[in-house]
C-alpha cells in the first residue's frame, strides 16, 4: 500500500513538472513575440521618417516593448495557454502559437509600410477598400508580392523559428523569480507608456507624441486636468479651445433655399481625376485639357478640401467638408446641388472608373438619384477608364435625343492606380509598375513620376475624346464643363519621404488644377485667387440652377468668381482634421493632439497660430451645427 501510494505521489508529481514545462515554454514563446514585435515597431518608427530625439526614443523604446507585450499577452491567453490544457503534447498549442504570432508580425510590417506612405495605420476603411474595391482600387506587380513574401520570410518567419528553437533549448532555465521579473518590467513598461505621454501631452512634448503615432492601436491616457492641478502643466488660452461638436443635429440649410427661375437650362458635365498632380497640368502631359483651359477659364490656386477621394467628393457635392459626414449619415441628407437638379429635372449619372465609395456614402450623394451607376464593369483601371468614355457619350447621346438637360459626374481612375501597359509608357526614364517598397528620402522620384505621368496623359486622351463630342455635336451652345482632380498626388517635393496621398495638408496633396467653361463666360482668362472644391457646388447653384441664397447658407465655399479670402480653409475629415492657414497648416491626428507647421511641413511652435484665427477656423468647420 505504501509503495502503491508512492507511484502514484510521483505520477502526480511528473504530471505537474509537465504542466510548469509547457508553462515555462509557452512563456519564452511570448517573451520571443515580444521582442520580435518590439523590433518590428522600432524598425517601423526609423522608416516613417517622424522628427525624434533622444528623450522620445527615452520614452518610444520601453513603450513599444510595454505595447508589443499587450499583443503577444493577446496570442498567449488565447491560442497557447488553452490548448496547452486542451492536448497532452505541446506541440499543438504551440504550432498554433508560432503561426499567429507570424500573421500578426507580418500584419504589423504591412501596417508599418502603411504608415510609412500615408501617416495613418490600418482601419476598417482601408480593410473596407481591399476586401470590397481592392481589386480596383489598388493594382500591384507580382514583383511587388514577390519580394513582399521574401521580406516576410527573413523579416518573420525564419526570426520566428529562431525563437522556436531557442525555446527547445532553453526553456527549462526559466525560474519562477525569473518570470515574475519579467512581467513585473512588461507591465512597468506598459504603465510607462502611458504616463509618459500623459505628461509629455499636458507638458507639449511634441517628440514623444509624435513617436507615439507609429504605434498601431495604441491609445495613451491623458491627464491634463490632474497634471494642471499637480502643477505639472499650465492652462493656456490655446488649450482651453473646444474642439468637439456637443450636438450632432445639423442646421442644412440654415435658412430655406430660395429659387428664381430667370435661368438657362445648361447641361453640366463634370469630369474629375482621381490623384492628379498638379505639376502635371502642362501642354506635353494633358495637351487636350491644357488647350480647353487656356481656351476658357483656369483657375491656377484651387484647393481640394482634403487628401482623399470620399472627403473631397463630399465636398464636391455638398459644399461642406467631410467632418459632416457621419451627421448626413445619421440624418440622410441629400446634398443641396442633387436636390436643385432634380427640381429642375435634371438627367443625373455617373460614370466612375474606380467604385464610388461603398454605401452609405453612395447613398448619401445620390440618394434622391437612386439609378446613378456605383461602378463600372473593367478588368483593369485602363479598360475601365476608356469605357466610362464611351458610357458617357452614350448617355449624352440618349438625352440629346429626350431634349432634358442633363447632369454627367465622369471620374477617372488610372492616375490614382498607376498601372498602365507598358506599350503606353510615354515619358522616360519610367518604372514599367509601381515598385511602393522602393520608396524613400533619397529615391530620385523621376522615373516614378514619369510612369504617372503616362498615366494622365492617357487620362487626359480620353477627356479629350470627350471634349470632341462636346465640341463636334453643338453642346459647347448649351453646356457647362468643369474639369479638376479629387486631391493632389505628392512625389516627395518637400522632401520629408511623403508620396501619394493621405498624409498631410501640403499643396502638393491637396491643389488640383480647375478649368471652368460656361458658353457666356469671358474666354480666354487665367484667375490665380484663392479658390477651393467647397466653391463648385454653390457656384453651379448660384449661377445655373436659379438659387438666390448667399453662398453660406448652404456651404463653406464662395462663387468661384469672389477673391475673397478662403482662409482658414478647412480640410480633412471627423477624425484627423486640419486647418490651412496661409503660411501655416494645423492638423490633428487619431490621438486628438495637433501638430503645426509651415507650407513645406517644417514643425514650428504652437504659437506660430493666433488663437482668434483658429478659433475663427473651428467656428467655420462648426457652422452647420445648431447653435
Amino acid at each position: 500500500m505504501c509503495v502503491l501510494n508512492k507511484v502514484s505521489d510521483m505520477s502526480h508529481t511528473t504530471r505537474l513538472l509537465s504542466r510548469k514545462e509547457k508553462n515555462r515554454f509557452g512563456f519564452f514563446l511570448f517573451g520571443g513575440a515580444t521582442f520580435l514585435v518590439c523590433i518590428i515597431f522600432i524598425v517601423n518608427l526609423l522608416r516613417c521618417n517622424i522628427d525624434t530625439d533622444g528623450l522620445s526614443w527615452m520614452y518610444f523604446v520601453p513603450t513599444a516593448l510595454g505595447h508589443a507585450s499587450l499583443f503577444a499577452l493577446v496570442l498567449w491567453l488565447f491560442l497557447y495557454f488553452p490548448f496547452s490544457f486542451i492536448f497532452k503534447n505541446y506541440k499543438v498549442p504551440t504550432t498554433i502559437f508560432v503561426v499567429f504570432a507570424i500573421v500578426l508580425q507580418t500584419l504589423l510590417i504591412l501596417d508599418g509600410m502603411v504608415f510609412y506612405l500615408y501617416k495613418f495605420h490600418i482601419n476598417g476603411f482601408v480593410v473596407n477598400l481591399v476586401f470590397h474595391a481592392g481589386k480596383e482600387n489598388f493594382v500591384f506587380d507580382v514583383k511587388l508580392y514577390l519580394k513582399f513574401a521574401t521580406l516576410i520570410i527573413f523579416a518573420v518567419v525564419l526570426p520566428n523559428l529562431l525563437v522556436l528553437w531557442m525555446s527547445k533549448k532553453w526553456s527549462h532555465r526559466l525560474q519562477k523569480k525569473k518570470i515574475a521579473a519579467i512581467s513585473i518590467f512588461l507591465a512597468l513598461c506598459v504603465l510607462f507608456s502611458h504616463l509618459g505621454h500623459a505628461v509629455a501631452s499636458a507638458c507639449r512634448q511634441t517628440s514623444i507624441q509624435k513617436s507615439a503615432t507609429a504605434l498601431p492601436y495604441f491609445f495613451p491616457l491623458t491627464m491634463n486636468r490632474l497634471l494642471i492641478k499637480m502643477g505639472i502643466a499650465k492652462q493656456d488660452e490655446f488649450d482651453r479651445l473646444d474642439y468637439d461638436v456637443p450636438t450632432s443635429d445639423i442646421a442644412y440649410p440654415i435658412r430655406p433655399i430660395v429659387t428664381g427661375d430667370s435661368i438657362p437650362n445648361y447641361n453640366i458635365l463634370l469630369i474629375v481625376i482621381d490623384s492628379w498632380a498638379s505639376r502635371t497640368f502642362d501642354s506635353i502631359t494633358t495637351p487636350n485639357i491644357y488647350r480647353m483651359a487656356m481656351q476658357n477659364q483656369y483657375f491656377s490656386n484651387h484647393t481640394s478640401a482634403s487628401f482623399g477621394t470620399r472627403e473631397n467628393i463630399f465636398s464636391i457635392f455638398f459644399g461642406l467638408s467631410f467632418t459632416y459626414e457621419t451627421e448626413f449619415i445619421v440624418t440622410k441628407k441629400s446634398p443641396l446641388l442633387i436636390d436643385q437638379l432634380n427640381n429642375r429635372n435634371y438627367a443625373i449619372q455617373a460614370f466612375p472608373s474606380a467604385p464610388l465609395p461603398s454605401p452609405p456614402f453612395h447613398e448619401i450623394l445620390f440618394k434622391k438619384a437612386p439609378h446613378v451607376n456605383s461602378r463600372t464593369d473593367g478588368r483593369t483601371p485602363f479598360d475601365r477608364d476608356q469605357r466610362i468614355t464611351q458610357l458617357a457619350i452614350e448617355y449624352m447621346d440618349e438625352q440629346q435625343k429626350t431634349g432634358k438637360p442633363f447632369f454627367n459626374f465622369v471620374f477617372y481612375d488610372l492616375p490614382h492606380a498607376i498601372a498602365i501597359p507598358k506599350e503606353y509608357l510615354r515619358f522616360q526614364p519610367t518604372w514599367t509598375e509601381a515598385n511602393y517598397m522602393a520608396l524613400n528620402n533619397q529615391l530620385d522620384p523621376a522615373p516614378f513620376l514619369n510612369l504617372y505621368r503616362s498615366c494622365v496623359y492617357q487620362t487626359d486622351y480620353q477627356i479629350g475624346i470627350l471634349l470632341d463630342y462636346v465640341e463636334s455635336n453643338d453642346l459647347m451652345d448649351n453646356t457647362v464643363v468643369i474639369i479638376t482632380g479629387d486631391h493632389g498626388k505628392e512625389f516627395n517635393e518637400n522632401g520629408k519621404n511623403y508620396w501619394g496621398h493621405g498624409s498631410n495638408y501640403s499643396k502638393y496633396q491637396i491643389r488640383v488644377p480647375l478649368i471652368w467653361y460656361e458658353p457666356s463666360i469671358e474666354k480666354n482668362k487665367t484667375f490665380s485667387h484663392i479658390t477651393t472644391h467647397y466653391d463648385i457646388a454653390p457656384t453651379l447653384m448660384k449661377r445655373y440652377l436659379g438659387v438666390d441664397n448667399p453662398t453660406f447658407d448652404y456651404s463653406m465655399g464662395y462663387d468661384l468668381y469672389d477673391t475673397a479670402d478662403r482662409y482658414p480653409h478647412v480640410v480633412g475629415d471627423h477624425v484627423k482634421y486640419g486647418f490651412v492657414f496661409e503660411n501655416v497648416i494645423v492638423t490633428t491626428n487619431h490621438l486628438g493632439s495637433m501638430l503645426v507647421t509651415d507650407k513645406q511641413l517644417n514643425d514650428l511652435p504652437r504659437n506660430a497660430v493666433d488663437v482668434k484665427e483658429l478659433q475663427k477656423a473651428i467656428e467655420k468647420k462648426n457652422m452647420f451645427f445648431k447653435k
